[in-house]
C-alpha cells in the first residue's frame, strides 16, 4: 500500500516539474561538508530542550543531514524533518496549551450547550460495555497530538510520499513492541503514527496497535538511538542530544506511588537501554535542572536551556561540520480534499456521521481546518479515539482526508452526589446510551433521590451540532416527603408526586446557545387523596452560557428565560421564568458576580405552582422553601478570590421581592440576607461552607456540594 501511493506521487512531481535545459558543462562533485545525523533522546517535557539546541546548531550553521529520535526527541524530529524551523518549534510548543492538548475532554466551542450539561455534575462515571463496566486504557489520551502531527506532517507526506528518506531531512523513529519485546525502527510510513507510538510512555498514554505490533515508548528499549543513525548513515559522524532522566542520587524516605513506579520503569529501561547503547562522536547533555517529563508549564526555561547552553556547547567543539543554511522554515500549502474515507464505524451510521462532519468534497484543506474537522467529530461523543490522516491523492493539489474511528462503549454509568444541609443528600445513577437506533441518537436514564424523595428521569435526543434541529423527548417523575409552606402561615408534612413528559424542538445558534420550542404536560398528586392536577403547557425557551465549566463558577454569562401558556379551561395562565448572571475575572485573583431570577404568574394557575428558593440561588439565612409566593423578583451580586488553587472566598448578598399577584404588584414582601462562604472546586461541583444572615436577625449555616444544575427535588 505504501508503495502504490508513493508511486502515483513521483510520476505526478516528475510531470509538473519544470523542464530545465541540459548544459554542455559537466556538472562539478558536491564538495560541502557531509554534516552530521543527530539523534533526539526521550525525555518527556524535557525534550522541549530539542528546540532549542536546534536553534543553536542553526544559528551555528551546523549541517544537519540525517536525523533520528525517540519518544520526544522522534516527535520534534519528525517535525524537523518536514521542513519546519527550530523557530516555528519554538512557537509552537511555547503557545501550546498542554492541558488541552492531553485532555479527552471535547472543546467547549465544538459542543452543543445542552451535551455540556448533561453528565457534568457525575463524579465518576465508567464506560458500559452491554452491562460490564470497562476501565480506562489509558491516564492520558494522545488523540489530540494526534490530530497536531497528522495535521503538521501529512501535508509533507501527500507531496513527497512515505518514505521517510523523501523528506526535507531523512528520518528514522523508534518504538518498542511488547510483544516481539525488542525495538522497532520506522523508515516509510504514516509519520504521524509512529511518532505516537515512540511516545507511548506505558500506563500514561495508550499503546499503538499496527499489524501484530504493540508499541509503547520507544525509550523503553533505545532512549537515544545512536547506532540506528550510524547505521542508517553510515558515512555521517553523530551527533546525540540526551535529555533523558539522570539517575537520582538521593532518594525519598517515604516515596510516593508514583515515585516508586518512576524509579522502576527507570531502572529495568536503563539495563534493556544498555544492550544498545553506543558512544556518539558527540554528545551533548543539558543541565535540564530536576526538571521532569511532566515539566510543560517550564517549556520556556526548557527551551531556553537548550539553546543557552547549546550556543556555549557548539563554540567548544569546532570541529562540527557547518555548512548548514538557516531555515526560514516550511508553510503547508492548502489542498483540495478529492474523497473522504471513513473506517471503524460499524455501528454509527454515515447520517449520524453527517451531522458533525463539517467538511465536503471539493473544500480548501489545510492544517488548521484538518484540526478542526477532527475536533468537531470528535465533539460527537460517538468515538473513543479518532486518527485523521491526509493522504495523495495523484495530484499535488489535491488529498484524500480519511478517518480511522473507535466507537464508543455504547454506554456509561455514572454516580452523581449532591449536598445541601437543607434538603440532604442528593445520590443518583445515570445510564446512558449513546448511539441508539445506530443513529446517534442519546438516550439517558436518571434515577435516585435523597432525604424524604426519589426521582426516575428519562430523555431521548438527537446529537447534532450548529445549525441543525434536535428533538428530545423526556419524562419524569418526583416523589417527595416535606412541609408544604404556603401563604397563611399552614406547614403541614405532606406526600406529593410531581410528574410531566416533553416533546422539545431545540436549534443551537452557536456553541452557548439554544432555543426551544416545547409540549409539555405537567402534573402532581398528593398520597392518601384522590386530588390529581395535570394541564398541558406550551413553552418556548431560550438560553445561553458562555462558561468553558457550566457547573462551577467560571467566568462568562448565563441567560434563560422561558415563557409558558397553559391553554387548560378553568385554569388558564401564563408564566415566566428567568435566570440569567455574569461573572467576570478581576486582577489580584478576584471574582465579581451578579444574577437576577424570578418567576411570574398571570391567570389561574394550580396553587402548588407557587414558586420557591431553590439551593441553586438561596437567599443567605433563609431556608430554601421557607418563602412560599406567586410571584417573585430576585438578584444577588458576590465577590470571591482565590486563595489557593480551587480554593476561594465569597462574599454574597441577596435580595427577593415577593407578590401575590401582578395586580397587587405594589403590596410585596422584600426579603434579604448576607453570607460568607469558604468553597473548593471539585470533580462533580463546588463544596462551600458559610454562614448567612437575614433581614430578620437570624443566622444560618449552609453546607452545599454540587453545581446549579444538580441540586435538590425538581431541579
Amino acid at each position: 500500500m505504501k508503495t502504490g501511493l508513493l508511486l502515483p506521487l513521483i510520476l505526478v512531481s516528475t510531470l509538473f516539474s519544470p523542464v530545465v535545459p541540459a548544459s554542455p558543462a559537466k556538472s562539478q562533485p558536491d564538495t560541502s561538508p557531509p554534516g552530521i545525523a543527530l539523534v533526539l533522546a526521550g525525555g518527556g517535557a524535557r525534550g522541549l530542550a530539542h528546540v532549542g539546541f536546534l536553534k543553536a546548531l542553526e544559528e551555528s550553521n551546523i549541517r544537519i543531514s540525517a536525523i533520528a529520535g525517540t519518544s520526544m526527541g522522534a516527535l520534534m524530529a519528525g517535525l524537523y524533518s518536514c521542513g519546519y524551523s527550530a523557530d516555528q518549534l519554538d512557537s509552537l510548543t511555547t503557545g501550546m496549551d498542554w492541558a488541552f492538548l492531553f485532555s479527552s475532554t471535547p472543546e467547549p466551542r465544538m459542543s452543543i450547550l445542552p451535551d455540556r450539561i448533561r453528565g457534568r455534575q457525575d463524579i465518576i462515571k465508567l464506560e458500559l460495555r452491554g452491562l460490564t463496566p470497562v476501565l480506562p486504557g489509558s491516564a492520558v489520551s494522545n488523540m489530540r497530538i494526534g490530530f497536531l502531527l497528522s495535521s503538521m506532517t501529512g501535508p509533507a507526506q501527500v507531496l513527497k510520499g512515505f518514505s521517510f528518506d523523501s523528506l526535507s531531512i531523512p528520518l528514522r523513529v523508534v518504538s518498542s513492541d511488547l510483544r516481539s519485546r525488542d525495538r522497532v525502527i520506522f523508515s516509510e510510513g504514516e509519520l504521524y503514527r509512529y511518532q505516537l507510538a515512540s511516545m507511548a510512555i506505558p500506563g500514561i498514554f495508550p499503546p499503538f496497535i499496527h499489524d501484530s505490533l504493540l508499541m509503547v515508548d520507544g525509550g523503553v528499549f533505545d532512549n537515544m538511538p545512536v547506532d540506528v543513525a550510524e547505521k542508517a548513515w553510515p558515512d555521517l559522524p553523530v551527533l546525540a542530544v540526551n535529555v533523558g532522566s539522570a539517575n537520582p542520587t538521593e532518594f525519598p524516605d517515604a516515596p510516593s506511588l508514583l515515585t516508586v513506579f518512576g524509579l522502576t520503569f527507570d531502572a529495568l529501561s536503563t539495563r534493556v537501554n544498555d544492550h544498545y547503547r553506543r558512544e556518539p562522536q558527540w554528545l551533548f547533555t543539558p543541565d535540564l535542572q530536576n526538571s521532569v517529563v511532566w515539566s510543560f508549564e517550564q517549556t520556556d526555561s526548557l527551551i531556553s536551556w537548550g539553546y543557552d547552553q547549546g550556543m556555549a556547547w557548539i563554540a567548544e567543539h569546532p570541529d562540527l561540520p557547518r555548512g548548514g543554511e538557516q531555515r526560514q522554515g516550511w508553510h503547508p500549502p492548502d489542498f483540495t480534499v478529492r474523497n473522504i474515507l471513513f473506517s471503524g464505524n460499524d455501528n454509527v451510521s454515515m447520517r449520524a456521521i453527517d451531522r458533525w462532519l463539517r467538511i465536503s468534497r471539493g473544500d480548501t484543506l489545510n492544517t488548521q481546518v484538518a484540526m478542526v474537522v477532527a475536533e468537531n467529530l470528535y465533539a460527537s461523543g460517538l468515538f473513543s479515539m479518532i486518527r485523521m490522516s491526509m493522504l495523495p491523492a495523484g495530484n499535488p493539489k489535491l488529498c484524500d482526508l480519511a478517518f480511522e474511528l473507535t466507537e464508543n462503549d455504547p454506554g456509561t454509568l455514572g454516580f452523581g452526589l449532591s449536598y445541601n444541609n437543607d434538603f440532604g443528600l442528593d445520590a443518583r445513577l445515570t445510564v446512558e446510551h449513546r448511539n441508539t437506533f445506530n443513529r446517534g441518537v442519546k438516550t439517558i436514564i436518571n434515577t435516585g433521590g435523597g432525604s424524604n424523595y426519589g426521582f426516575l428521569e428519562l430523555s431521548s435526543f438527537t446529537n447534532t451540532r450548529d445549525t441543525e434541529r434536535y428533538f428530545s423527548m423526556s419524562g419524569s417523575i418526583y416523589q417527595i416527603k416535606g412541609n408544604e409552606p404556603d401563604q397563611e402561615g399552614s406547614n403541614p408534612v405532606r406526600i406529593w408526586t410531581d410528574h410531566s413528559a416533553v416533546l422539545t424542538l431545540g436549534k443551537p445558534f452557536s456553541w452557548y446557545g439554544i432555543v426551544e420550542m416545547a409540549a409539555e404536560w405537567k402534573g402532581r398528586s398528593y398520597v392518601d387523596t384522590d386530588r390529581t392536577d395535570a394541564f398541558p403547557l406550551l413553552s418556548a425557551s431560550y438560553m445561553t452560557d458562555t462558561r468553558a465549566n457550566p457547573t462551577t463558577n467560571s467566568p462568562g454569562s448565563r441567560v434563560f428565560i422561558k415563557a409558558g401558556w397553559c391553554p387548560q379551561s378553568g385554569h388558564e395562565h401564563t408564566s415566566l421564568q428567568w435566570d440569567t448572571g455574569t461573572i467576570h475575572d478581576l486582577p489580584g485573583s478576584f471574582m465579581l458576580g451578579a444574577y437576577t431570577w424570578g418567576s411570574l404568574l398571570w391567570g389561574d394557575n394550580y396553587r402548588w405552582q407557587e414558586s420557591r428558593l431553590t439551593a441553586a440561588h438561596g437567599i443567605p439565612g433563609y431556608r430554601w422553601n421557607s418563602l412560599p409566593t406567586r410571584e417573585r423578583v430576585a438578584g444577588m451580586v458576590f465577590a470571591s478570590r482565590k486563595v489557593l488553587g480551587p480554593v476561594f472566598l465569597k462574599a454574597e448578598s441577596a435580595a427577593t421581592y415577593d407578590f401575590s399577584s401582578i395586580e397587587d404588584y405594589r403590596d410585596g414582601d422584600i426579603h434579604w440576607g448576607v453570607g460568607l462562604t469558604c468553597g473548593v472546586n471539585i470533580p462533580g461541583g463546588t463544596a462551600a461552607l458559610g454562614p448567612g444572615w437575614n433581614n430578620n436577625g437570624t443566622v444560618r449555616w449552609m453546607f452545599s456540594y454540587g453545581s446549579d444544575y444538580s441540586f435538590g427535588p425538581g431541579r
